[in-house]
């Protein structure tokens, strides 16, 4: 089965976790997906109180017999952009993708200055 088409742009939603589940406080990023072939890179950029930049590694896209997919990939600090320093951060995200490639919902941990567990929900954006 080949892959899906994924490559866009998608709204994200985080919801950032406490210890208890408890949600401490939430933001949106643009999500950017690129593809080629059978390749995926992923890059999210948020604004406002913490204004930051990820980019991918490791990506990983399996179906699932109930026609979602579910995306895994490392991400890491940005360090070209002008408000992430690099070694910043890094962690491990996943999103499973609706059978229709409109919205995703998945979860993320992040590790090295933001010890957090978050939320998160994507949907994709209308083509300009």
């Amino acid at each position: 089965m080949s892959a899906p088409d994924l490559a866009g742009a998608w709204a994200l939603h985080g919801a950032t976790l406490g210890g208890d589940g408890e949600v401490l406080y939430e933001w949106d990023a643009d999500l950017a997906i690129s593809q080629s072939g059978e390749s995926i890179a992923v890059a999210i950029e948020t604004s406002g109180f913490k204004s930051s930049r990820a980019v991918s590694f490791a990506e990983k896209l399996t179906a699932l017999p109930s026609g979602e997919w579910h995306l895994r990939y490392g991400y890491e600090a940005d360090g070209d952009h002008a408000d992430t320093k690099p070694g910043q951060f890094f962690g491990l995200s996943q999103l499973t993708f609706a059978p229709d490639l409109q919205s995703a919902e998945g979860s993320s941990c992040n590790y090295n200055g933001r010890y957090v567990v978050i939320r998160l929900a994507a949907t994709r954006k209308a083509a300009a």
